[in-house]
C-alpha cells in the first residue's frame, strides 16, 4: 500500500470524523480531496480490506450479554455445526483453531438463558461432549487498531468502558438510529443524511446523539473494521494462560501492554479447561507470533499455556443489535 493508503487506515479505525461531511475533513487532514478519499475507501472496500465503517457498540450498555464458546466438534460435523452456529444472528465470530478444542465463537444475545439453550441445543443435536461457555469476567485490553506507520497505536490499550449499573432505557427512535447505524455509513459525501431522512431527524441530531454514546461508552468506538488477515497480519492466534488468581490483575495488565494483542480478558474457567487468561494476538509471520508468545510468558510467568492458531474463519461481522 502506498503512504496516503497507510495514512488514510491508520486515521479511520478509530478517528473517524462525526461530521456532516466526514470525508471532506478526512480529506482536509490528508492533504487530498473528498471524491478521491471517497474513491480510496471504495477501493479498499472493494479488495476487502475494509469491512465496513460505523459504530462499535458496548453490549452491557445495550442491556446484552456476551460469552466466548469453546467446542469440540467431530471433523465429519464441521460444516452442519458451522451452518448451524452462523445463522443465529447473536454470533459474530466463528473460528476453527488447530486445537482439541477447535471451534471458538463469541456469542451475544439479550437474556443468560439464551446462551443456556443454545449450548443445550448444539449439544444434544451434534452429540457433543465438550462445548463450554466462557464469558469474559474482566476486560484488560480491547482495542483492534492495526499499526501501518511503525507508531505502535496498540501499545496504549484504548480506555476501558466502565459497564453500566444498569442498562440505559433507549426510546424506539434511539433503537432504529442502532439499527441503521450498525449496517455502516454509505461512502457518498453526507453519509448521515440518509439516515436522518429515515428516521425523520436532522443530521446535527445523530451526530450529538453519536457523540453522546461515545461518551458514555454506548459506542466503544466508531471507525472502519478492518480485514487484518488481508493486510498483511497472517498469523493470528489465542493464546491461554493459566494464572494464580492473586496474580491475575498484575498478568492481565501486562499482557495488555503488548502492541500484538488486540483483546486481553479474564475469563471463567470450567474443571477440564483451567485456563483463566486470554490474549488474541496478532503478527506478520509464524516467527513473529512465536517471539511473542514466548515474551509473554516470561513476563507473567503462567501456571500453564497454550496456543491456540486460528485455522479457518467461519463467519466475521459486528454484533447485530435489536434484530430479533
Amino acid at each position: 500500500m502506498n503512504q496516503l493508503q497507510n495514512k488514510l487506515l491508520e486515521i479511520i479505525q478509530s478517528d473517524f470524523p462525526i461530521d456532516p461531511r466526514p470525508f471532506s475533513t478526512l480529506a482536509e487532514s490528508l492533504n487530498s480531496n473528498e471524491t478521491d478519499i471517497l474513491n480510496l475507501i471504495a477501493s479498499l472496500k472493494q479488495q476487502s480490506l475494509i469491512r465496513r465503517i460505523g459504530p462499535f457498540f458496548s453490549a452491557a450498555h445495550l442491556g446484552y450479554f456476551s460469552t466466548l464458546v469453546a467446542a469440540h466438534v467431530p471433523e465429519e460435523m464441521l460444516p452442519a455445526f458451522t451452518a448451524e452456529v452462523n445463522v443465529n444472528p447473536g454470533v459474530s465470530h466463528n473460528y476453527g483453531r488447530d486445537h482439541h478444542l477447535n471451534i471458538w465463537f463469541t456469542l451475544t444475545v439479550r437474556t443468560q438463558q439464551a446462551i443456556a439453550d443454545l449450548l443445550s441445543h448444539l449439544r444434544a443435536k451434534f452429540h457433543l461432549d465438550t462445548i463450554h461457555s466462557l464469558p469474559a469476567l474482566k476486560m484488560f485490553k480491547l482495542n483492534t487498531h492495526f499499526d501501518f506507520d511503525g507508531t505502535d497505536k496498540n501499545q496504549t490499550p484504548s480506555r476501558l468502558p466502565s459497564k453500566p449499573a444498569q442498562a440505559p432505557t433507549l426510546t424506539e427512535s434511539q433503537i432504529a438510529l442502532i439499527r441503521l447505524l450498525q449496517q455502516g455509513l454509505s461512502l457518498i459525501p453526507e453519509p448521515f443524511n440518509p439516515l436522518a431522512a429515515g428516521l425523520n431527524l436532522d443530521v446535527d441530531s445523530i451526530l450529538q446523539q453519536i457523540n453522546d454514546w461515545k461518551s458514555t461508552g454506548l459506542i466503544r468506538r466508531f471507525g472502519a473494521a478492518l480485514r487484518h488477515h488481508q493486510l498483511g497480519f497472517t498469523a493470528n492466534a489465542m493464546i491461554v494462560f493459566q494464572v494464580e488468581p492473586e496474580n491475575i490483575d498484575r498478568a492481565g495488565t501486562t499482557l495488555a501492554q503488548f502492541p500484538s494483542i488486540s483483546h486481553c480478558y479474564q475469563r471463567a474457567t470450567t474443571p477440564d479447561w483451567p485456563f483463566n487468561l486470554y490474549a488474541m494476538t496478532h503478527a506478520r509471520d509464524d516467527s513473529q507470533l512465536c517471539k511473542t508468545s514466548a515474551d509473554m510468558v516470561n513476563r507473567i510467568k503462567p501456571l500453564l499455556c497454550e496456543i491456540l492458531p486460528t485455522i479457518a474463519e467461519y463467519k466475521k461481522q459486528s454484533v447485530q443489535y435489536f434484530m430479533e
